[in-house]
């Protein structure tokens, strides 16, 4: 079931004043640096990632994540029922795989299995 919400990804243009404003005027905590260009925060339900995009006009600012236990089952339910994806494939990503499609109003959703 695709029914559970399992991270928030925020793009971001400026990755270090995005934390900095998340930081010192939200009073989020940075556990993790995933990469150059992704950031976690510490949130006590669903965890928040800082994701800094040059493109922004591409997609949403602000990507819910919701939680796959069978990511190749999901995404080939999804292409059966014709929903529109932005990948070919399931994607790797720090925490796992995902792909990403969207609603019929073009919002952007991401499908993501954690692998540990």
């Amino acid at each position: 079931m695709l029914n559970q919400l399992c991270v928030i990804t925020i793009k971001v243009t400026d990755l270090k004043s995005a934390v900095n404003f998340y930081t010192e005027v939200l009073d989020f905590k940075v556990p993790k640096h995933y990469e150059d260009k992704i950031v976690s925060l510490v949130h006590n339900d669903v965890p928040v990632v800082l994701e800094e995009s040059a493109d922004e006009k591409t997609g949403s600012n602000v990507l819910p994540g919701i939680l796959s236990k069978n990511i190749e089952s999901d995404f080939s339910k999804m292409r059966e029922a014709g929903v529109k994806m932005l990948f070919e494939n399931p994607q790797p990503c720090p925490p796992g795989r995902y792909f990403i499609i969207e609603d019929p109003s073009g919002n952007q959703i991401e499908i993501v299995e954690f692998s540990n």
